[in-house]
């Protein structure tokens, strides 16, 4: 068993909602949202269940490359499996969307573009890139390898822009996914991507 502190947290706040077909959600959303503030700045974005965290193990084929890895939790996650993972971001630990959170592994600072390109043999992990703007069109544009792992919500969701959903769709074929265990309000999927 893994350390992943995220998911004991938050895992005694969720439980089914039949009526809205499966989805888990936290038993007080009002509690529930001030919680994901809290632990996506801390952690990660996407809920780290068990589940998540294996289907992510069995598709990182030999070792990753994090570009806007924020805390480096995912990093974090997969070095526990013998995974090794290379984690950068702009500005480790001082981000926006993590201001002041510490970081669970050693994440370098540099430019999520340069970061990918200096890694074409690992996977890529683009996990929540920023919405709207064309940071994870930048990091998928740079990186010349050939499997993408992505983290986030699909064409007009929360996470980057038309350019970056496009280029998945156009460059870029689907090969397995994950629908993982969600924040209310929130559609993120995990996938597999393999370059066409």
């Amino acid at each position: 068993m893994i350390d992943n502190p995220y998911w004991d947290e938050v895992s005694s706040w969720v439980q089914v909602d039949t009526l809205r077909g499966g989805e888990f959600v936290p038993r007080n959303l009002i509690e529930g949202f001030e919680l994901r503030k809290e632990l996506t700045a801390k952690y990660a974005w996407t809920i780290t269940s068990p589940e998540t965290v294996e289907f992510v193990v069995a598709h990182a084929a030999g070792q990753v490359v994090d570009p806007m890895a924020g805390t480096g939790y995912w990093g974090y996650l997969l070095q526990q499996y013998g995974i090794p993972a290379f984690c950068y971001d702009i500005d480790p630990g001082g981000n926006s969307w993590h201001k002041g959170a510490e970081c669970f592994m050693q994440v370098d600072r540099m430019d999520g573009a340069e970061a990918a390109n200096k890694h074409p043999d690992c996977t890529l992990i683009l996990s929540w890139p920023p919405h709207d703007t064309p940071d994870g069109y930048n990091v998928l544009s740079a990186f010349d390898g050939r499997r993408v792992i992505y983290i986030g919500e699909g064409p007009g969701g929360c996470t980057g822009d038309d350019k970056l959903h496009n280029a998945l769709e156009s460059d870029w074929v689907e090969v397995a996914t994950h629908w993982p265990l969600q924040w209310y309000g929130i559609h993120d999927y995990v996938a597999l991507y393999e370059r066409a």
